[in-house]
C-alpha cells in the first residue's frame, strides 16, 4: 500500500534494472520517490500510474501527503517527483524542474478551490486561510486585489462552527471544499478557477508536474517514465469516465454520477494554453509580493526522451 509521509513505503512496478538507471558500480538503482496528493481531484492521473510506471520497467514508492506536505518533503529531498502547487513550484524553481507532460488545471469552475462567505463579496472583511495549498492562498490574494478587497488573512484554527462565527469566509480547498459546496454550509460561495477565468480568459493551473533537478540529471529516463506514466493513466481514465468514476466512488465518499461531473470539468493537460495562463498567475503574483522571481516556463521544464507523448491528445480532459 501507499504511505503516508512518515510511513515506510512501497515499491511499485518492475524491481530490477530499471532502464537507463544503473548505479556507478552497476547496481540497479532504487524506486522513485513519487508524491502522490490525497485528494479525488488526482485519482485520473494516479489510477493506473502503477501499471504504466511498471510497463515502462522503472520502480516506485508512492508516498502520500497533503500538498503543502509533499512541496516541502520534494524541495528538502525526501521525495524525487510529485505535482507541488504551482506557486510552491516557482518559488523553488532553482531546485525543481517541470515535466511537460501533465498538471491539475481548469478552465473555468474547478469546485474543489472555493471561497465561503456569511455576506457578499463587497463585505468581506476577514477571511480563513486552509494551510493545505499556498497557491490557492495565493491565487486569493492575487483574486481579491482585482475585486479591490483588502480583506484580512489569517490562518484557519479551529471547528468549521468556530470559524463561521469569526470569519466572513473561508478558503477551502480539496474533498473538503467538494464536501462544505455540497452540505451548502454557507449562503455564499465563489469558485476560484471561475473567478480566474473572469479575470484573464486563461486556464488556471493549481499544481504542475516537477522533478528534483538533481534527480533529472542522474536518472532521466526514470523521471521520463514518470511523467509518461502519469499522462497514460490520465487518458486511459478520459476514455473510461464512467467507470474512473465508479472506482474512486469506492475510495472518496462520493456518488459516481458527482465524480462524473467533476472529473469533467479538470484539465489534466498542459498545453501552451496552460502555460500562458501559468505565466499570467506568476506575473500577478510577483505584482502583489507573494513570488520574488517570474520563473520563464521553457527555462524551467525539462527535456524528455523523444519516445515521451508530446502532443497532447486529450488537453480537454
Amino acid at each position: 500500500m501507499a504511505t503516508t509521509p512518515d510511513g515506510a513505503g512501497r515499491a511499485a512496478g518492475l524491481p530490477s534494472e530499471p532502464l537507463g538507471d544503473a548505479l556507478a558500480d552497476g547496481a540497479p538503482a532504487g524506486p522513485v520517490r513519487v508524491g502522490r496528493i490525497e485528494f479525488v481531484n488526482c485519482f485520473p492521473l494516479y489510477h493506473h500510474f502503477e501499471r504504466e510506471l511498471a510497463a515502462r520497467g522503472v520502480a516506485a514508492t508512492i508516498v502520500e501527503g497533503y500538498p503543502s506536505v509533499l512541496n516541502e518533503m520534494l524541495v528538502n529531498g525526501a521525495i524525487d517527483v510529485a505535482l507541488p502547487s504551482s506557486i510552491a513550484f516557482a518559488r523553488d524553481a532553482a531546485e525543481l524542474a517541470l515535466l511537460p507532460q501533465v498538471s491539475i488545471s481548469s478552465f473555468g469552475a474547478v469546485d474543489s478551490v472555493q471561497l465561503f462567505t456569511r455576506a457578499p463579496l463587497n463585505e468581506v472583511r476577514r477571511i480563513a486561510l486552509t494551510e493545505k495549498s499556498a497557491t490557492s492562498i495565493c491565487l486569493l490574494k492575487v483574486l481579491c486585489r482585482e475585486w479591490g478587497l483588502e480583506p484580512e488573512f489569517a490562518p484557519r484554527r479551529g471547528s468549521l462552527a468556530e470559524v463561521l462565527a469569526d470569519f466572513d469566509g473561508l478558503l477551502l480547498i480539496g474533498d473538503e471544499a467538494l464536501y462544505v459546496l455540497r452540505a451548502e454550509v454557507y449562503p455564499y460561495h465563489y469558485d476560484l478557477g471561475a473567478e480566474w477565468q473572469k479575470v484573464t480568459g486563461l486556464p488556471m493551473v493549481f499544481a504542475v508536474c516537477a522533478v528534483r533537478r538533481e534527480f533529472m540529471a542522474a536518472r532521466p529516463t526514470a523521471a521520463a517514465a514518470v511523467g509518461a506514466a502519469l499522462l497514460a493513466s490520465r487518458d486511459d481514465c478520459a476514455a473510461h469516465p464512467a467507470d474512473t468514476a465508479a472506482a474512486a466512488a469506492h475510495r472518496y465518499d462520493f456518488s459516481q454520477r458527482y465524480l462524473m461531473e467533476y472529473f469533467d470539468k479538470l484539465k489534466f493537460g498542459f498545453t501552451p494554453e496552460h502555460r500562458a495562463g501559468l505565466d499570467a498567475f506568476y506575473r500577478r503574483a510577483a505584482a502583489i509580493g507573494e513570488l520574488e522571481t517570474v520563473p520563464h516556463i521553457g527555462e524551467v521544464a525539462a527535456a524528455v526522451p523523444a519516445t515521451t507523448p508530446a502532443a497532447d491528445p486529450a488537453a480537454t480532459v
